[in-house]
């Protein structure tokens, strides 16, 4: 009984013990009427993790800076990026990986485009100093110097995405934010725009290229974005 109660905790952090299944508890364990918090301590404790189960979460990152340590030791962010990532149904250490990537965890950074931030926010136009999120227009220096507004920002973008359906697993979430329109799209579509030819965007994104072991202006398609996820470890 106890292993089906323990088996329910785990799949879902919201749960209700029944009256008969916290009797059960108390048998097991001997536990009597005046043990006061027990029960709840217990349940506290199958959910908490271990060190080693800590250390395991954050294995797969590579490159994390003091800076990003610190960030991933805030606890409103790590609240903030709980609730995102319950939103959006993609998992916490998958969400830290493209961070990583795209900031190395600093939501102050900003790049020569002038792109900000923990996943990188471009501005609206060529030398511009707004970028629009889910139709409000956000200061991209606020943005940089303010985590809490930044983390509003990348919520909207992303449950957006997920609610127009580009949102369905860790794969397609870096594909949206790298390239939003490119996200759900097979594998041989080609990354450009009407105004960006496929050679433009993959200059001015040479990391995939180059990991790829190919010229720096080969075209992207969505199979070489997801070949790069997998083998950086992304995915």
């Amino acid at each position: 009984m106890l292993v089906f109660i323990y088996k329910r905790i785990q799949m879902s952090k919201k749960f209700i013990i029944t009256e008969e299944e916290r009797n059960e508890i108390k048998s097991l364990y001997r536990i009597n009427e005046g043990a006061g918090d027990i029960i709840p301590a217990l349940i506290k404790a199958i959910f908490m993790k271990t060190d080693d189960e800590e250390e395991k979460s954050t294995s797969n990152l590579t490159g994390v800076t003091e800076k990003g340590q610190t960030l991933l030791s805030n606890e409103s962010f790590k609240d903030r990026l709980s609730k995102i990532s319950d939103k959006i149904g993609v998992d916490e250490e998958s969400i830290i990986k493209l961070m990583n990537l795209e900031s190395k965890l600093d939501p102050s950074v900003k790049n020569s485009s002038g792109c900000v931030g923990l996943i990188q926010f471009c501005p609206d136009t060529r030398s511009g100093s707004y970028k629009t999120i889910g139709g409000k227009r956000y200061d991209l220096e606020e943005l940089r110097n303010n985590l809490d507004l930044q983390m509003d920002a990348i919520e909207s973008f992303w449950v957006e995405g997920k609610n127009r359906g580009k949102i369905n697993s860790a794969k397609d979430l870096y594909i949206y934010n790298f390239f939003p329109v490119a996200a759900g799209k097979p594998d041989d579509f080609v990354l450009q725009t009407n105004n960006i030819p496929a050679q433009q965007v993959a200059n001015k994104n040479p990391i995939f290229n180059r990991t790829l072991g190919r010229p720096r202006d080969t075209p992207l398609t969505v199979g070489d974005l997801e070949n790069y996820y997998r083998k950086t470890g992304m995915v």
